[in-house]
């Protein structure tokens, strides 16, 4: 059994996905089955939700099994066997399924091709360890980070989908949105066909950003400190930064109950926060991020295109991974950055000739496109 970790930050503005998770523990722990998609951006909360919904399950004596996946590299089956074998593996008494499992998941090969016979035993043999677990009382199944799953784990769980919930189970999938990763579309798919319960994690709004630094920092803060926080776009991981780098820096300053951020001095740190909430995403991704970010807050997606040299397609195939993250998303016609620190620290990573370079172009391109005269004007002024 998993036990409930300590919270890393405090959980705000989470009071509806909380009441959904305790309404369907509540199921469970008196015979029900239920399934749960968890989805958001990275930093959002699945974590600390799901840390919550174990403190929950150990009030109500309900077992808590949970794996996490580590992406690419993953040995098969990874992700099930981190949350279902990774308190038997050292236990004398184990039945037979998880015996023969454990033998077996140590002579698979790499690719499935390889041996397919073991491959469908195993599939056989985890498919009856989840159905049978519920016999000997409700338990959680929580799988952290689905969209990094290794095949073996998201075809299995494909599979399952076609026989509904699992008895006497509360399931839950966290993920982030992804796109075009065809084995975890199907799983997606399988479950919700399966009528699993759909929660996403939005950003904070601005009263749960103020409250959650408030909460960290325990006193009211300043109207410089809430400026900064507000760059965040509500992303409760970037707040908690945000807070511990002020903290580090000895930027803030405590007077009468408020705490303040004073002085410039660690902005250059904060640029350091932005570009690591996004360093997953990829050279190629952060490339075309680093060149929306010269055009502003927001932008149309042609404007990109020509400021880019690529054809508009090909910004859309690129940028489909930072709407997927959650970095960017869709108003109307135009794209906007969610969170403004992140643009304003791609924009830092720039060197002075390519921001140069890059408003040098995007004015041509706004011209060509009908812009304003002094928004072109702005950008010239920023190409000498």
């Amino acid at each position: 059994m998993t036990e409930p970790t300590s919270p890393t930050r405090p959980l705000v503005g989470r009071g509806a996905e909380l009441d959904d998770l305790d309404e369907l523990l509540s199921s469970v722990a008196t015979g029900g089955g239920a399934t749960v998609l968890l989805e958001g951006e990275a930093g959002v909360g699945r974590t600390r939700l799901v840390e919550a919904l174990q403190g929950a399950a150990a009030l109500l004596g309900v077992e808590v099994c949970l794996g996490r996946a580590v992406g690419p590299g993953a040995a098969p089956y990874a992700l099930l066997t981190d949350a279902l074998l990774g308190s038997s593996r050292g236990r004398d008494e184990r039945g037979p399924v998880v015996a023969e499992l454990a033998a077996l998941l140590d002579m698979l090969p790499a690719d499935r091709a390889d041996a397919p016979a073991r491959f469908a035993r195993a599939d056989e043999l985890f498919a009856a360890l989840v159905r049978r677990r519920g016999e000997h009382g409700p338990w959680v199944l929580v799988l952290e980070d689905v969209h990094l799953a290794d095949t073996c784990t998201l075809h299995l769980l494909a599979v399952l989908a076609g026989e509904g919930a699992l008895p006497r189970a509360l399931t839950v999938m966290t993920m982030r949105g992804v796109p075009h990763r065809d084995e975890l579309d199907v799983v997606v798919a399988g479950w919700t066909r399966a009528g699993a319960r759909y929660l996403e994690l939005r950003p904070l709004g601005p009263a749960g950003t103020v409250e959650l630094a408030q909460q960290l920092l325990q006193a009211r803060v300043g109207p410089a400190l809430r400026g900064v926080l507000a760059t965040t776009g509500g992303n409760p991981r970037l707040v908690v930064d945000v807070v511990r780098t002020a903290e580090a820096c000895g930027v803030l300053e405590r007077r009468g109950g408020v705490v303040e951020a004073i002085g410039t001095g660690w902005l250059d740190e904060l640029d350091g926060v932005g570009r690591a909430h996004v360093q997953h995403l990829g050279p190629q991704v952060l490339q075309m991020l680093g060149q929306a970010s010269v055009l502003g807050a927001s932008f149309v997606v042609g404007d990109l295109a020509a400021l880019a040299g690529e054809p508009v397609t090909e910004c859309w195939r690129t940028l489909r991974h930072g709407l997927a993250a959650g970095v960017v998303h869709a108003r109307g016609d135009r794209l906007v950055f969610r969170h403004d620190l992140v643009r304003t620290s791609l924009y830092a990573a720039l060197d002075e000739g390519q921001r140069r370079a890059l408003h040098a172009r995007a004015a041509w391109a706004l011209r060509a496109a009908g812009a304003p005269p002094h928004v072109v004007a702005g950008h010239l002024e920023r190409a000498r």
